[in-house]
């Protein structure tokens, strides 16, 4: 696949706010295809071309698709049934796109309130895909957190027992200044997430952010195949 191909494919999801498993979620595929058509790795069959050109709303020339297709099929040794069929432009709203609605923002940012817990909730009771990508969030960062916090906190107990002033007020000085440091990133993420789920944006968060979007995308890709 060319870069101009690339350019094109990831600039229209981007335009619109989407993510990868997002876009994969709609022409019923993975979100590591959609990610490795945009890098050039591999090019979409036939059958997802057509489905992308829907879901831009843009025809085949436009998406580079038939342009590529004109310079191979002098080596093209036969026709197949999979030919890309040229297609006209359909308007994004004809399309069948679930933007956040007020409802899906509204959970996505509820699955934060409480942390770890609100999201493993909501994770295991909404099954929209803006829902459950911000609850497994949620669930894994800040379920995290607060292992590491109980961690530290272990730590300063067992250093109480085993050393004596000066060392112990020093390892503890330290290990408090890394408690307050992790409590206050985490305190930032929430809000922001918080803030962005309200806004509808697939904002990942760091660390476990690419992780979920990936689960989430797997997830109801192996539920659409069961129906």
């Amino acid at each position: 696949m060319d870069k101009a191909r690339n350019e094109l494919l990831r600039r229209e999801r981007e335009k619109r706010g989407w993510s990868q498993a997002r876009v994969a979620e709609q022409i019923g595929t993975e979100a590591v295809n959609v990610s490795r058509w945009e890098r050039g790795y591999a090019t979409p069959s036939p059958y997802f071309r057509e489905k992308l050109c829907l879901l831009f709303g843009k025809d085949a020339r436009e998406l580079g698709f038939l342009e590529n297709e004109e310079k191979n099929s002098e080596s093209a040794s036969q026709a197949t049934a999979e030919e890309v069929i040229p297609v006209q432009p359909l308007p994004v709203s004809h399309a069948k796109i679930d933007l956040p609605g007020n409802a899906s923002r509204w959970w996505a940012g509820v699955s934060h309130i409480f942390g770890w817990l609100s999201g493993l909730f909501l994770f295991l009771l909404n099954r929209d895909h803006f829902v459950r990508f911000h609850s497994l969030q949620a669930l894994f960062f800040f379920g995290a957190s607060n292992i590491l916090s109980c961690l530290i906190l272990w730590m300063m107990s067992v250093v109480e027992k085993m050393y004596a002033n000066p060392t112990q007020t020093l390892i503890n000085g330290s290990l408090a200044l890394l408690l307050f440091l992790l409590n206050l990133f985490t305190f930032i993420v929430w809000v922001v997430g918080i803030i962005q789920a309200w806004r509808g944006k697939y904002y990942p968060f760091p660390f476990v952010g690419s992780l979920s979007e990936r689960l989430v995308g797997r997830s109801l890709a192996l539920a659409q195949r069961s129906k």
